[in-house]
């Protein structure tokens, strides 16, 4: 648990100090413009970079100790069903299957929570009713890419290779490049509002 809680700190901290500087551009290069902050903008540049650390930094730091000759043989990486091969696969692929079944059945035209949808938010191709789902959705590739990290950091931590457990570390690197292009793809699209180009959306 401890372990966890420490992984989710740096990770926030991480994002905070991430989106920080194009914060103080937002405020310094539009503060002429009369506009509202872009609250929800750098809320999503803030979970994608959170994302992006929190999988792949217990990973990093294992593979540092590893190089370094500092393997433990009974590592301390949280529950055994985390670090389990089998269950952590077998939960990753479930809550991925999940997002993408919805996702086609979404763009089949089956959605049943749209008489319910007055905001109109969409997460994956889901429409959805509220921002709290469209949230909930979103953390679960989060969660499957976390919980595919966790064997191959129990590896590293006992001097295994990285690419142990292929199949997890293909589910890393997906999801990751994933929420890494969505942080890419969110800083250029509002780079001209970040240096103050006043019409630039």
């Amino acid at each position: 648990m401890q372990t966890t809680f420490k992984n989710f700190s740096v990770s926030a901290l991480i994002s905070f100090l991430f989106i920080l500087p194009f914060s103080i551009m937002e405020i310094v290069n539009r503060r002429n413009y009369n506009e509202d902050f872009p609250f929800m903008l750098f809320l999503a540049l803030w979970i994608n970079t959170f994302a992006f650390s929190l999988i792949l930094l217990p990973i990093v730091l294992s593979k540092r100790a590893n190089k370094q000759g500092n393997t433990n043989s009974n590592p301390v990486t949280g529950n055994s069903w985390l670090t389990n091969p089998k269950s952590s696969l077998i939960i990753s692929a479930v809550l991925i299957l999940f997002i993408v079944i919805l996702s086609l059945l979404s763009s089949l035209g089956w959605a049943p929570m749209q008489e319910l949808n007055t905001e109109h938010v969409s997460v994956f191709g889901i429409q959805v009713p509220s921002l709290f789902i469209a949230f909930a959705l979103f953390s679960l590739p989060i969660i499957a890419g976390y919980v595919a990290s966790m064997p191959i950091v129990r590896a590293l931590q006992t001097g295994g290779s990285l690419f142990a457990y292929p199949i997890h570390l293909t589910i890393v690197v997906v999801i990751s490049l994933f929420m890494a292009a969505g942080v890419i793809g969110m800083v250029v699209d509002q780079w001209p509002c970040f240096i103050g180009v006043e019409f630039c959306d």
